[in-house]
C-alpha cells in the first residue's frame, strides 16, 4: 500500500555567511523555485553566548557583528525576492545546533539545508559539531552542500541517486527520495555498492540480479510511489567511492542516504560513509536519520553472507 509522500514545502537554510553557506543558499533558492516552497533563512548569533562582554567596547563590537549579520540576512532576503521565492529571515541569539533544531520543530520545517567546508580527517573534522548534531538529531531530512558542489546550479535535469545498504533506515529514506523525485519530475536510481572482493566470485552473474530484486523489495516495503526506478548494483573497494563515482557518471542532481542516528558518532559504518559521500559528492546529499538499530527483513534476507 502506498503511503503519503513527505512534503517539501517549508525549507530552512542555516547560514553563517561563509562561502559554503553561500553555495548552499543558491541551492536552496533553486530548490524553492522548483518545488514552489517557502524559505526561512536562519542565522544563529553565538557571540553573545560565548563571549561575555567585560567592557563597553566589547559589547559595542558584538553589537556591530550583530548589525552586520542582520545586514547580511537582508541581502539574502532581497536575492530571494528578486527570484519570486517566498522568503523570511530570522536571527537568533544562542548556540547554533540546539537553536536550529528548535526552529525545525517550531516552524514545521520539511527540509534543512546546510553547507560544509572541505576538511580532511575523520568525520568529526569533516563535519563541524553544529552540522553533525543537526544531521544526527533533525526530525526532518538534511540536505548538505559539500565542498565539491562547485556549481551551485547543479544538474537540474539529472537523476536522484538513492543509495541503499538495506538497513531499516533505507525504508525510511526511500519515501523522501521518492517524494523529491516526484516533485522535481526526476528519475530515481536505486544504487547498491558491493565490495570488489565479491566481484570475482563464481556467483558473480547472479549477484546483480539478487541485489536488484532486493532493491525492488525495499521500494515495495516502503509503500513509496516510485515510477519505473532504475536499480543498479556496482562494485568498489570503498562504498562511498562507488556512490560518488556513480553520481558523477550519471550527472546526478541529488544523492539520498538513510543513516542511523545512533551510529553518527562512530568511526566506521553508515555514518562514515555518509560523511565521505558528502565531502566528495559533485551534488548535494540529503540524509534521513532513523533511530532504529535493527535491520529490516530485506536486509536479513539479502545479506552479504548469502553470497559467500
Amino acid at each position: 500500500m502506498q503511503t503519503p509522500m513527505p512534503p517539501f514545502k517549508h525549507i530552512l537554510i542555516a547560514t553563517d555567511f561563509s562561502a559554503p553557506a553561500g553555495s548552499a543558499f543558491q541551492v536552496a533558492l533553486n530548490l524553492c523555485r522548483e518545488l514552489r516552497a517557502s524559505l526561512l533563512v536562519l542565522h544563529v548569533f553565538e557571540y553573545g553566548s560565548i563571549i561575555p562582554p567585560e567592557t563597553g567596547s566589547q559589547l559595542l563590537e558584538i553589537e556591530t557583528f550583530y548589525a552586520n549579520a542582520q545586514r547580511g540576512l537582508n541581502e539574502l532576503l532581497e536575492r530571494a525576492r528578486q527570484l519570486d521565492v517566498a522568503c523570511a529571515i530570522d536571527i537568533e541569539r544562542g548556540i547554533a545546533a540546539p537553536t536550529i533544531l528548535n526552529k525545525i520543530k517550531s516552524e514545521n520545517i520539511d527540509l534543512v539545508i546546510v553547507g560544509t567546508n572541505s576538511l580532511r580527517g575523520i568525520e568529526r573534522l569533516v563535519f563541524g559539531s553544529t552540522a553533525e548534531e543537526v544531521l544526527r538529531k533533525s526530525s526532518c531530512p538534511v540536505m548538505t552542500v559539500g565542498p565539491r558542489v562547485l556549481n551551485a546550479e547543479v544538474q537540474m535535469d539529472g537523476p536522484i541517486v538513492f543509495a541503499t545498504d538495506f538497513d531499516e533506515a533505507t525504508v525510511h529514506a526511500i519515501r523522501h527520495a521518492a517524494s523529491m523525485s516526484q516533485l522535481t519530475k526526476s528519475s530515481i536510481h536505486c544504487l547498491h555498492v558491493l565490495p570488489r572482493t565479491v566481484e570475482g566470485k563464481t556467483k558473480q552473474s547472479l549477484i546483480p540480479q539478487i541485489m536488484n530484486e532486493a532493491m525492488q523489495h525495499v521500494i515495495t516495503d516502503s509503500g513509496a510511489a516510485v515510477a519505473k526506478p532504475i536499480c543498479v548494483t556496482t562494485y568498489d573497494s570503498e562504498i562511498s567511492n562507488g556512490i560518488v563515482a556513480y553520481a558523477r557518471k550519471e550527472r546526478a542532481k541529488l544523492i539520498v542516504l538513510g543513516v542511523r542516528k545512533a551510529s553518527m558518532m562512530a568511526s566506521h559504518g553508515p555514518a562514515q560513509v555518509a560523511y565521505q559521500v558528502i565531502t566528495a559528492a559533485p551534488c548535494p546529499v540529503m540524509t534521513v536519520a532513523f533511530s532504529s538499530h535493527s535491520q529490516s527483513q530485506t536486509a536479513r534476507e539479502f545479506s552479504y553472507n548469502t553470497m559467500k
